[in-house]
Protein backbone atom coordinates (compact mmCIF):
# COMPACT_ATOMS: atom_id res chain seq x y z
CA UNK A 1 0.00 0.00 0.00
CA UNK A 2 1.46 3.64 -0.94
CA UNK A 3 -0.51 5.37 1.78
CA UNK A 4 -1.11 4.91 5.41
CA UNK A 5 -4.54 2.94 6.30
CA UNK A 6 -6.92 5.27 8.24
CA UNK A 7 -8.25 3.63 11.07
CA UNK A 8 -11.45 4.28 12.21
CA UNK A 9 -13.79 3.39 14.56
CA UNK A 10 -17.71 3.89 15.29
CA UNK A 11 -19.31 7.26 16.85
CA UNK A 12 -21.58 6.93 19.46
CA UNK A 13 -22.29 8.86 22.83
CA UNK A 14 -19.83 11.68 21.63
CA UNK A 15 -16.88 9.34 21.23
CA UNK A 16 -15.16 6.79 19.43
CA UNK A 17 -16.04 3.71 20.52
CA UNK A 18 -14.78 0.22 18.88
CA UNK A 19 -16.97 -2.60 17.25
CA UNK A 20 -18.37 -4.80 19.17
CA UNK A 21 -17.16 -7.77 17.00
CA UNK A 22 -13.62 -6.26 16.16
CA UNK A 23 -13.78 -7.24 12.88
CA UNK A 24 -12.93 -4.43 10.34
CA UNK A 25 -13.59 -3.29 6.38
CA UNK A 26 -11.50 -2.52 4.42
CA UNK A 27 -12.24 0.98 2.38
CA UNK A 28 -10.66 1.49 -1.42
CA UNK A 29 -9.88 4.36 -3.62
CA UNK A 30 -11.73 2.70 -6.83
CA UNK A 31 -9.38 4.51 -8.73
CA UNK A 32 -6.68 1.91 -7.82
CA UNK A 33 -8.01 -0.74 -5.37
CA UNK A 34 -5.68 0.29 -2.86
CA UNK A 35 -6.93 -0.12 0.78
CA UNK A 36 -6.83 3.78 2.36
CA UNK A 37 -8.99 3.11 5.21
CA UNK A 38 -10.62 0.54 7.50
CA UNK A 39 -13.98 1.10 9.80
CA UNK A 40 -15.55 -1.45 12.18
CA UNK A 41 -18.37 -3.90 11.03
CA UNK A 42 -20.99 -2.94 13.31
CA UNK A 43 -22.85 -5.97 14.76
CA UNK A 44 -26.57 -5.27 16.27
CA UNK A 45 -24.91 -4.78 19.29
CA UNK A 46 -23.59 -1.66 18.62
CA UNK A 47 -26.45 -0.76 16.81
CA UNK A 48 -28.49 -0.65 20.32
CA UNK A 49 -25.27 0.69 21.97
CA UNK A 50 -25.71 3.71 19.22
CA UNK A 51 -29.69 3.91 19.72
CA UNK A 52 -29.51 3.80 23.39
CA UNK A 53 -26.98 6.66 23.25
CA UNK A 54 -29.26 8.17 21.38
CA UNK A 55 -32.44 7.91 23.46
CA UNK A 56 -31.08 8.68 26.51
CA UNK A 57 -29.75 12.11 25.14
CA UNK A 58 -33.34 12.54 23.32
CA UNK A 59 -34.95 11.98 26.40
CA UNK A 60 -32.55 13.96 28.55
CA UNK A 61 -33.64 17.37 26.97
CA UNK A 62 -29.87 18.17 26.30
CA UNK A 63 -30.60 19.14 22.86
CA UNK A 64 -34.20 19.18 22.07
CA UNK A 65 -35.32 21.01 24.94
CA UNK A 66 -32.36 24.15 23.55
CA UNK A 67 -34.37 26.86 22.92
CA UNK A 68 -34.24 28.21 19.03
CA UNK A 69 -31.29 30.46 19.42
CA UNK A 70 -29.40 27.83 21.01
CA UNK A 71 -29.79 25.23 18.51
CA UNK A 72 -29.04 28.10 15.94
CA UNK A 73 -25.69 29.32 17.24
CA UNK A 74 -24.51 25.75 17.26
CA UNK A 75 -25.76 25.31 13.52
CA UNK A 76 -23.81 28.11 12.86
CA UNK A 77 -21.01 26.98 14.13
CA UNK A 78 -21.00 23.27 12.80
CA UNK A 79 -21.60 25.09 9.92
CA UNK A 80 -18.34 26.96 9.94
CA UNK A 81 -16.75 23.69 11.46
CA UNK A 82 -17.42 22.34 7.89
CA UNK A 83 -16.42 24.76 6.06
CA UNK A 84 -12.81 25.12 7.89
CA UNK A 85 -12.43 21.02 7.57
CA UNK A 86 -13.15 21.83 4.34
CA UNK A 87 -9.94 20.35 2.19
CA UNK A 88 -9.95 17.48 4.39
CA UNK A 89 -13.37 16.14 3.87
CA UNK A 90 -13.01 16.80 0.08
CA UNK A 91 -10.03 15.14 -0.44
CA UNK A 92 -11.18 11.74 1.57
CA UNK A 93 -14.49 11.94 -0.24
CA UNK A 94 -13.01 12.12 -3.59
CA UNK A 95 -10.91 9.22 -2.35
CA UNK A 96 -13.28 7.04 -1.64
CA UNK A 97 -15.92 7.80 -4.00
CA UNK A 98 -14.45 8.24 -6.86
CA UNK A 99 -15.64 11.83 -6.82
CA UNK A 100 -13.25 14.69 -8.97
CA UNK A 101 -11.71 16.65 -6.49
CA UNK A 102 -12.33 19.68 -8.85
CA UNK A 103 -16.19 18.53 -7.40
CA UNK A 104 -15.69 17.65 -3.81
CA UNK A 105 -13.73 21.01 -2.73
CA UNK A 106 -16.67 23.21 -4.70
CA UNK A 107 -20.21 21.14 -4.50
CA UNK A 108 -19.86 18.60 -1.64
CA UNK A 109 -18.56 20.31 0.92
CA UNK A 110 -20.65 23.21 0.70
CA UNK A 111 -23.45 21.77 0.45
CA UNK A 112 -23.04 19.84 3.74
CA UNK A 113 -21.67 23.67 4.70
CA UNK A 114 -25.29 25.02 3.34
CA UNK A 115 -27.64 22.35 4.34
CA UNK A 116 -26.53 23.23 8.03
CA UNK A 117 -27.07 26.87 7.49
CA UNK A 118 -30.34 26.78 5.48
CA UNK A 119 -31.75 24.19 8.12
CA UNK A 120 -30.36 26.92 11.21
CA UNK A 121 -32.09 30.03 8.99
CA UNK A 122 -35.37 28.23 8.33
CA UNK A 123 -35.56 27.23 12.22
CA UNK A 124 -34.81 30.39 12.78
CA UNK A 125 -37.81 32.16 10.84
CA UNK A 126 -40.54 29.60 11.84
CA UNK A 127 -43.10 30.29 14.33
CA UNK A 128 -42.31 28.92 17.22
CA UNK A 129 -46.40 29.01 18.30
CA UNK A 130 -49.05 29.38 15.50
CA UNK A 131 -52.03 30.43 16.89
CA UNK A 132 -55.70 29.24 15.68
CA UNK A 133 -58.55 32.09 15.46
CA UNK A 134 -61.64 31.65 17.50
CA UNK A 135 -64.79 32.31 15.87
CA UNK A 136 -67.29 34.60 17.78
CA UNK A 137 -69.78 32.03 17.94
CA UNK A 138 -67.76 29.51 19.85
CA UNK A 139 -66.93 29.52 23.83
CA UNK A 140 -63.86 31.48 24.72
CA UNK A 141 -60.81 29.19 24.18
CA UNK A 142 -57.31 29.21 23.48
CA UNK A 143 -55.66 27.01 20.60
CA UNK A 144 -52.22 27.10 19.54
CA UNK A 145 -49.90 24.78 17.50
CA UNK A 146 -46.13 23.27 18.24
CA UNK A 147 -44.09 21.54 16.65
CA UNK A 148 -41.94 19.11 18.76
CA UNK A 149 -38.79 16.68 17.45
CA UNK A 150 -40.18 13.26 16.70
CA UNK A 151 -37.83 11.39 18.88
CA UNK A 152 -34.45 8.91 17.37
CA UNK A 153 -33.76 9.28 13.99
CA UNK A 154 -31.95 6.84 11.64
CA UNK A 155 -30.45 7.86 8.22
CA UNK A 156 -29.03 5.92 5.82
CA UNK A 157 -27.34 6.62 3.19
CA UNK A 158 -25.98 5.35 -0.13
CA UNK A 159 -22.01 5.51 -1.72
CA UNK A 160 -22.68 7.90 -4.55
CA UNK A 161 -22.83 10.91 -2.51
CA UNK A 162 -22.26 10.09 1.09
CA UNK A 163 -21.70 13.67 3.01
CA UNK A 164 -24.52 15.57 0.83
CA UNK A 165 -26.91 12.92 1.20
CA UNK A 166 -26.09 12.18 5.24
CA UNK A 167 -26.36 16.10 5.04
CA UNK A 168 -29.62 16.23 4.05
CA UNK A 169 -31.13 14.20 6.73
CA UNK A 170 -28.98 14.98 9.76
CA UNK A 171 -29.61 18.72 9.53
CA UNK A 172 -33.10 19.31 9.73
CA UNK A 173 -33.13 16.38 12.25
CA UNK A 174 -30.46 18.43 14.57
CA UNK A 175 -32.28 21.65 13.98
CA UNK A 176 -35.64 20.35 14.60
CA UNK A 177 -34.46 18.95 17.97
CA UNK A 178 -33.97 15.01 17.25
CA UNK A 179 -31.01 12.84 17.63
CA UNK A 180 -29.88 10.73 15.19
CA UNK A 181 -27.71 7.46 14.10
CA UNK A 182 -26.12 7.54 10.64
CA UNK A 183 -25.84 4.33 8.66
CA UNK A 184 -23.53 5.63 5.77
CA UNK A 185 -22.92 2.98 2.57
CA UNK A 186 -19.92 0.33 3.54
CA UNK A 187 -17.85 1.09 1.07
CA UNK A 188 -17.83 5.26 1.70
CA UNK A 189 -18.57 5.66 5.67
CA UNK A 190 -15.28 7.81 6.15
CA UNK A 191 -16.54 11.35 5.61
CA UNK A 192 -19.71 10.72 7.61
CA UNK A 193 -18.01 9.37 10.48
CA UNK A 194 -15.02 12.29 10.26
CA UNK A 195 -18.38 14.50 10.03
CA UNK A 196 -19.28 13.03 13.33
CA UNK A 197 -16.37 14.48 15.04
CA UNK A 198 -16.69 17.93 13.59
CA UNK A 199 -20.43 18.38 14.56
CA UNK A 200 -19.59 17.27 17.95
CA UNK A 201 -16.87 19.47 18.75
CA UNK A 202 -18.65 22.26 17.47
CA UNK A 203 -21.35 22.04 20.15
CA UNK A 204 -23.68 18.62 19.42
CA UNK A 205 -24.40 17.32 22.48
CA UNK A 206 -22.72 13.58 23.23
CA UNK A 207 -25.31 11.54 21.97
CA UNK A 208 -27.16 13.28 19.76
CA UNK A 209 -25.37 12.38 16.59
CA UNK A 210 -23.78 8.41 16.05
CA UNK A 211 -22.46 6.82 13.01
CA UNK A 212 -22.19 3.15 12.76
CA UNK A 213 -20.84 1.26 9.75
CA UNK A 214 -21.69 -2.13 8.40
CA UNK A 215 -23.34 -4.06 5.92
CA UNK A 216 -26.48 -2.38 4.76
CA UNK A 217 -28.21 -5.95 4.27
CA UNK A 218 -27.83 -6.79 8.18
CA UNK A 219 -27.08 -3.32 9.73
CA UNK A 220 -29.27 -1.41 7.67
CA UNK A 221 -32.12 -3.18 7.89
CA UNK A 222 -31.83 -3.80 11.95
CA UNK A 223 -31.69 -0.23 12.10
CA UNK A 224 -34.61 0.22 10.42
CA UNK A 225 -36.94 -1.83 12.23
CA UNK A 226 -35.54 -0.86 15.31
CA UNK A 227 -38.10 -0.20 18.12
CA UNK A 228 -36.24 2.29 19.47
CA UNK A 229 -36.04 4.30 16.23
CA UNK A 230 -39.21 6.81 15.64
CA UNK A 231 -38.05 8.21 11.69
CA UNK A 232 -36.58 6.92 9.23
CA UNK A 233 -34.41 9.25 6.00
CA UNK A 234 -33.44 6.81 3.12
CA UNK A 235 -31.77 7.46 0.11
CA UNK A 236 -30.74 4.15 -2.19
CA UNK A 237 -32.54 2.52 -4.67
CA UNK A 238 -35.89 1.33 -4.94
CA UNK A 239 -35.55 -1.93 -4.27
CA UNK A 240 -34.10 -1.26 -0.98
CA UNK A 241 -36.58 1.34 -0.51
CA UNK A 242 -39.70 -1.01 -0.09
CA UNK A 243 -37.35 -3.34 1.88
CA UNK A 244 -37.09 -0.03 4.30
CA UNK A 245 -40.85 1.17 3.79
CA UNK A 246 -41.92 -2.54 5.06
CA UNK A 247 -39.64 -2.92 8.08
CA UNK A 248 -41.19 0.06 8.82
CA UNK A 249 -44.91 -0.15 8.74
CA UNK A 250 -44.50 -2.68 11.47
CA UNK A 251 -43.79 0.10 13.89
CA UNK A 252 -45.59 2.74 12.24
CA UNK A 253 -42.50 4.84 12.21
CA UNK A 254 -42.57 8.05 9.92
CA UNK A 255 -40.19 7.56 6.97
CA UNK A 256 -38.83 9.65 4.10
CA UNK A 257 -37.52 7.62 0.94
CA UNK A 258 -35.38 9.13 -2.13
CA UNK A 259 -34.90 6.40 -4.42
CA UNK A 260 -34.37 5.67 -8.30
CA UNK A 261 -35.05 7.66 -10.89
CA UNK A 262 -34.54 7.07 -14.72
CA UNK A 263 -34.96 10.80 -15.55
CA UNK A 264 -36.11 12.07 -19.25
CA UNK A 265 -34.75 14.94 -20.71
CA UNK A 266 -37.09 16.67 -23.40
CA UNK A 267 -34.66 19.19 -26.15
CA UNK A 268 -37.15 20.73 -28.01
CA UNK A 269 -36.89 21.18 -31.68
CA UNK A 270 -36.00 25.51 -31.08
CA UNK A 271 -32.99 23.96 -28.77
CA UNK A 272 -29.12 25.36 -29.12
CA UNK A 273 -27.64 22.38 -30.23
CA UNK A 274 -24.43 23.50 -28.46
CA UNK A 275 -26.15 23.82 -25.60
CA UNK A 276 -28.31 20.63 -25.48
CA UNK A 277 -24.65 18.67 -26.07
CA UNK A 278 -23.57 20.53 -22.95
CA UNK A 279 -27.08 19.68 -20.98
CA UNK A 280 -27.17 16.38 -21.75
CA UNK A 281 -23.42 15.87 -20.88
CA UNK A 282 -23.52 17.44 -17.92
CA UNK A 283 -27.30 15.46 -17.45
CA UNK A 284 -25.75 11.54 -17.72
CA UNK A 285 -22.04 12.41 -17.15
CA UNK A 286 -21.88 13.74 -13.87
CA UNK A 287 -19.90 11.72 -11.32
CA UNK A 288 -20.00 9.23 -14.08
CA UNK A 289 -23.21 8.77 -14.36
CA UNK A 290 -23.88 7.15 -10.55
CA UNK A 291 -26.34 10.15 -9.66
CA UNK A 292 -30.07 9.18 -8.76
CA UNK A 293 -31.63 12.10 -11.00
CA UNK A 294 -29.20 11.64 -13.93
CA UNK A 295 -30.45 12.84 -17.22
CA UNK A 296 -30.67 8.94 -19.05
CA UNK A 297 -33.24 8.80 -21.46
CA UNK A 298 -32.58 11.65 -24.23
CA UNK A 299 -35.98 12.59 -26.25
CA UNK A 300 -34.94 14.37 -29.45
CA UNK A 301 -36.72 15.57 -32.12
CA UNK A 302 -36.20 12.70 -35.35
CA UNK A 303 -34.82 15.14 -37.50
CA UNK A 304 -31.85 16.54 -34.75
CA UNK A 305 -30.66 13.03 -33.44
CA UNK A 306 -27.34 12.72 -35.49
CA UNK A 307 -26.81 16.33 -35.52
CA UNK A 308 -27.17 16.08 -31.44
CA UNK A 309 -25.45 12.55 -31.40
CA UNK A 310 -22.11 14.18 -32.80
CA UNK A 311 -21.96 17.11 -31.04
CA UNK A 312 -22.29 14.92 -27.90
CA UNK A 313 -19.46 12.50 -28.92
CA UNK A 314 -17.05 15.31 -29.75
CA UNK A 315 -17.34 17.06 -26.26
CA UNK A 316 -17.03 13.42 -25.01
CA UNK A 317 -14.49 12.91 -26.69
CA UNK A 318 -12.31 16.65 -25.53
CA UNK A 319 -13.04 15.23 -21.63
CA UNK A 320 -9.93 14.18 -19.12
CA UNK A 321 -11.13 11.01 -17.38
CA UNK A 322 -9.05 9.33 -14.96
CA UNK A 323 -7.64 10.14 -11.37
CA UNK A 324 -10.28 12.12 -9.39
CA UNK A 325 -7.41 13.28 -7.14
CA UNK A 326 -5.87 15.09 -10.13
CA UNK A 327 -7.57 18.66 -10.42
CA UNK A 328 -7.34 18.05 -14.23
CA UNK A 329 -9.61 15.02 -13.93
CA UNK A 330 -13.24 15.66 -15.70
CA UNK A 331 -14.97 12.12 -14.88
CA UNK A 332 -13.47 9.85 -12.20
CA UNK A 333 -14.20 5.78 -11.71
CA UNK A 334 -17.16 4.18 -11.07
CA UNK A 335 -17.01 3.51 -7.70
CA UNK A 336 -16.91 -0.16 -6.92
CA UNK A 337 -16.38 -3.39 -8.89
CA UNK A 338 -20.12 -4.27 -8.50
CA UNK A 339 -21.50 -1.46 -9.68
CA UNK A 340 -18.99 -1.61 -12.80
CA UNK A 341 -20.51 -5.37 -13.42
CA UNK A 342 -23.66 -4.10 -13.22
CA UNK A 343 -23.35 -0.84 -15.90
CA UNK A 344 -21.44 -3.97 -18.26
CA UNK A 345 -24.41 -6.25 -17.40
CA UNK A 346 -27.16 -3.23 -18.56
CA UNK A 347 -24.90 -2.80 -21.69
CA UNK A 348 -24.94 -5.73 -22.95
CA UNK A 349 -28.75 -5.82 -22.15
CA UNK A 350 -29.11 -2.99 -24.54
CA UNK A 351 -27.05 -4.53 -27.38
CA UNK A 352 -29.32 -7.75 -27.10
CA UNK A 353 -32.63 -5.90 -27.56
CA UNK A 354 -31.30 -4.18 -30.69
CA UNK A 355 -30.15 -0.95 -29.51
CA UNK A 356 -27.20 0.92 -31.49
CA UNK A 357 -24.13 1.94 -29.56
CA UNK A 358 -23.21 5.25 -31.55
CA UNK A 359 -20.04 6.05 -29.08
CA UNK A 360 -18.77 3.80 -26.13
CA UNK A 361 -19.99 0.61 -24.68
CA UNK A 362 -16.82 -0.58 -22.68
CA UNK A 363 -14.42 -1.09 -19.63
CA UNK A 364 -11.77 1.37 -19.99
CA UNK A 365 -8.15 -0.37 -20.06
CA UNK A 366 -4.61 0.86 -20.42
CA UNK A 367 -2.54 2.36 -17.76
CA UNK A 368 -4.51 3.65 -14.70
CA UNK A 369 -7.44 2.35 -16.23
CA UNK A 370 -6.46 -1.58 -15.82
CA UNK A 371 -6.09 -0.70 -12.20
CA UNK A 372 -9.79 1.04 -11.02
CA UNK A 373 -13.12 0.54 -11.99
CA UNK A 374 -13.25 3.03 -15.40
CA UNK A 375 -16.17 2.74 -18.14
CA UNK A 376 -16.04 4.95 -21.28
CA UNK A 377 -19.09 7.25 -21.56
CA UNK A 378 -21.68 5.29 -23.77
CA UNK A 379 -24.45 6.27 -25.86
CA UNK A 380 -27.28 4.11 -27.35
CA UNK A 381 -29.29 5.45 -30.19
CA UNK A 382 -32.86 4.66 -31.55
CA UNK A 383 -33.96 3.26 -28.59
CA UNK A 384 -37.41 2.80 -27.85
CA UNK A 385 -39.27 3.58 -23.86
CA UNK A 386 -40.20 -0.37 -24.07
CA UNK A 387 -36.67 -1.83 -23.79
CA UNK A 388 -34.92 -2.88 -20.24
CA UNK A 389 -31.94 -0.88 -20.19
CA UNK A 390 -33.83 2.12 -20.98
CA UNK A 391 -36.78 1.54 -18.59
CA UNK A 392 -34.56 0.60 -15.03
CA UNK A 393 -31.53 2.51 -13.73
CA UNK A 394 -28.34 1.62 -14.63
CA UNK A 395 -26.31 4.01 -12.83
CA UNK A 396 -23.76 4.86 -14.93
CA UNK A 397 -22.55 6.91 -17.87
CA UNK A 398 -25.06 5.48 -19.95
CA UNK A 399 -27.46 7.59 -21.98
CA UNK A 400 -30.40 6.46 -23.73
CA UNK A 401 -31.17 8.22 -27.27
CA UNK A 402 -35.29 8.58 -27.83
CA UNK A 403 -36.16 10.15 -30.98
CA UNK A 404 -39.66 11.57 -31.48
CA UNK A 405 -41.40 13.35 -33.64
CA UNK A 406 -44.08 15.41 -31.77
CA UNK A 407 -44.11 17.09 -28.60
CA UNK A 408 -46.98 15.15 -27.23
CA UNK A 409 -45.42 11.93 -27.99
CA UNK A 410 -42.05 13.37 -26.47
CA UNK A 411 -44.07 14.47 -23.16
CA UNK A 412 -45.86 10.85 -23.00
CA UNK A 413 -42.68 8.50 -23.31
CA UNK A 414 -41.14 10.93 -20.50
CA UNK A 415 -43.82 10.08 -18.12
CA UNK A 416 -44.00 6.68 -19.28
CA UNK A 417 -41.61 5.66 -16.10
CA UNK A 418 -42.32 3.89 -12.81
CA UNK A 419 -39.68 6.68 -11.96
CA UNK A 420 -40.72 10.49 -11.37
CA UNK A 421 -36.85 11.75 -9.41
CA UNK A 422 -35.52 14.56 -12.33
CA UNK A 423 -36.28 15.93 -15.66
CA UNK A 424 -35.18 18.65 -17.78
CA UNK A 425 -35.97 20.67 -20.88
CA UNK A 426 -33.49 22.03 -23.24
CA UNK A 427 -35.05 25.35 -25.02
CA UNK A 428 -34.24 28.72 -26.12
CA UNK A 429 -38.02 29.39 -25.82
CA UNK A 430 -38.25 30.16 -22.12
CA UNK A 431 -42.37 30.52 -21.93
CA UNK A 432 -42.75 26.87 -23.90
CA UNK A 433 -40.12 25.25 -21.92
CA UNK A 434 -42.00 26.32 -18.47
CA UNK A 435 -45.04 24.56 -19.91
CA UNK A 436 -43.38 21.38 -21.04
CA UNK A 437 -41.77 21.34 -17.26
CA UNK A 438 -45.51 21.75 -16.07
CA UNK A 439 -46.59 18.31 -17.67
CA UNK A 440 -43.83 16.48 -16.43
CA UNK A 441 -44.69 14.00 -13.48
CA UNK A 442 -41.36 14.64 -11.87
CA UNK A 443 -40.07 16.03 -8.44
CA UNK A 444 -37.70 18.71 -10.03
CA UNK A 445 -37.50 19.76 -13.95
CA UNK A 446 -34.60 21.85 -15.02
CA UNK A 447 -34.53 24.23 -17.60
CA UNK A 448 -30.69 24.27 -19.69
CA UNK A 449 -28.77 22.87 -16.85
CA UNK A 450 -29.15 19.59 -14.56
CA UNK A 451 -28.41 18.43 -10.89
CA UNK A 452 -29.04 22.16 -9.19
CA UNK A 453 -29.80 20.81 -5.65
CA UNK A 454 -30.22 23.88 -3.66
CA UNK A 455 -30.68 23.51 0.54
CA UNK A 456 -33.45 26.00 -0.40
CA UNK A 457 -35.81 24.54 -2.16
CA UNK A 458 -37.14 20.96 -1.57
CA UNK A 459 -36.01 17.80 -3.58
CA UNK A 460 -37.77 14.22 -3.95
CA UNK A 461 -39.89 12.30 -6.11
CA UNK A 462 -42.76 11.41 -7.58
CA UNK A 463 -44.11 7.42 -8.22
CA UNK A 464 -41.24 4.69 -7.11
CA UNK A 465 -38.62 7.24 -6.57
CA UNK A 466 -40.26 7.91 -3.15
CA UNK A 467 -42.03 9.95 -0.95
CA UNK A 468 -41.22 13.16 1.01
CA UNK A 469 -39.30 15.62 0.71
CA UNK A 470 -35.82 16.80 1.95
CA UNK A 471 -33.99 20.23 2.04
CA UNK A 472 -35.75 23.84 2.94
CA UNK A 473 -38.48 23.95 5.54
CA UNK A 474 -40.18 20.66 3.74
CA UNK A 475 -37.29 18.86 5.42
CA UNK A 476 -37.98 20.23 8.77
CA UNK A 477 -41.36 19.35 8.86
CA UNK A 478 -40.61 16.06 7.67
CA UNK A 479 -38.54 15.71 11.02
CA UNK A 480 -41.18 16.87 13.78
CA UNK A 481 -44.58 16.24 15.12
CA UNK A 482 -47.18 18.69 15.41
CA UNK A 483 -49.13 19.35 18.65
CA UNK A 484 -52.36 21.18 18.97
CA UNK A 485 -52.62 22.59 22.22
CA UNK A 486 -56.61 23.66 23.48
CA UNK A 487 -57.56 25.28 26.63
CA UNK A 488 -60.98 26.20 27.30
CA UNK A 489 -61.17 30.14 29.15
CA UNK A 490 -64.91 29.60 30.74
CA UNK A 491 -64.85 30.97 34.33
CA UNK A 492 -66.76 27.95 35.87
CA UNK A 493 -68.79 24.86 34.48
CA UNK A 494 -72.22 25.95 34.12
CA UNK A 495 -70.39 28.71 31.06
CA UNK A 496 -68.29 25.97 29.59
CA UNK A 497 -69.96 25.28 25.85
CA UNK A 498 -69.05 21.94 25.83
CA UNK A 499 -70.20 20.50 28.78
CA UNK A 500 -73.55 22.66 28.71
CA UNK A 501 -74.33 20.98 24.96
CA UNK A 502 -73.91 17.38 26.44
CA UNK A 503 -75.78 17.79 30.12
CA UNK A 504 -72.12 17.31 31.57
CA UNK A 505 -72.74 20.35 34.00
CA UNK A 506 -75.52 19.06 35.80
Amino acid sequence: MSKEVLKYQLFIDGQWTPGESGEMMDVINPANREVVAQVPRATPGDVDKALHSARRAFESGIWANKSIDEKVAVLTNATMAVIANKDRLAYLESLTSGATMRRTGFVDVMSVAGSLAMSAAILKQMPAVEHAICPPWVAPMHSYVIREPIGVCAGITPWNFPMILAAYKFAPALAMGNSIVMKPASITPVTTLELAKILTDAGIPPGVFNVISGPGSSIGNYLAAHPQVDKIGFTGSTEVGRQIAHLAADGIKRVTLELGGKSPLIVLDDADIDMAASMTLLAFLTHSGQVCESGTRLLVPRKMQDQLVDKMIEKIKKLNIGDQMDLATDMGPIASQEQLNTIMNYIQIGKDAGAQIAYGGSRMSGGIYDDGFFHEPTIFIDCDNSMQHVREEIFGPVQCVLPYDDLDEAIAIANDSPYGLGGGVCSTNATRAQQVAKRMRTGSVWINTWHILRPDVPFGGYKESGYGRENCYHALMAYSEVKHICQDLSPDVNSHFVYSLFGFNR
